[in-house]
């Protein structure tokens, strides 16, 4: 089975806001001034509750997205493979900077793995990451044939985010 997945605008660069800094590497995580401020409302809801949530990744640039999905191709042996786990180039939520890979403060090992969904975190996010405008991108069993990812989430939180993803 192909998957084939639509492509997306790569948002305004100059738009973008800082969410957060991943973790020790300096590497700044950006989004859409939208999905920003929820961002930040959901991560302070977290914080307020006990959970920690930390920022992995967000805007991506289609250049940027053709070095992952090459890698992803050496590491699973053809694009087809690849694709299940990392977007081809032009078709990944990143490039419109209303998508965030979320992680737990408190397990680094689980960042970016299935293994997110077994945190406080992932199960603080089902619950409560639909009040500020996010939902999961690609649950189990997804209509794209996307592998489940427990921590990518997209703002779908107003009309014009919901039209750039096609809700």
């Amino acid at each position: 089975m192909t998957l084939v997945l639509p492509t997306y605008p790569e948002a305004a660069q100059s738009e973008l806001r800082v969410v957060g800094i991943y973790r020790d590497t300096g590497r700044e995580v950006k989004l859409s001034p939208e999905a920003a401020v929820a961002l930040r409302e959901l991560t302070g809801s977290a914080q307020e509750d006990g959970v920690r949530l930390v920022p992995i990744s967000g805007f991506r640039t289609v250049k940027y997205q053709e070095g992952l999905f090459q890698k992803a191709v050496a590491k699973y042996g053809s694009e087809e493979a690849a694709a299940r786990w990392v977007a081809r180039p032009g078709h990944s939520e990143h490039h419109t900077g209303l998508a965030v890979d979320l992680g737990d403060e408190t397990s680094p090992s689980a960042d970016v793995e299935p293994a997110f969904e077994e945190g406080t975190a992932f199960r603080w996010l089902q619950t409560n990451a639909a009040r500020f405008g996010f939902e999961l991108s690609f649950p189990r069993n997804n209509l794209s044939g996307v592998n489940y990812e427990p921590w990518h989430w997209r703002f779908v939180g107003t009309l014009q985010a919901k039209q750039i993803l096609g809700q």
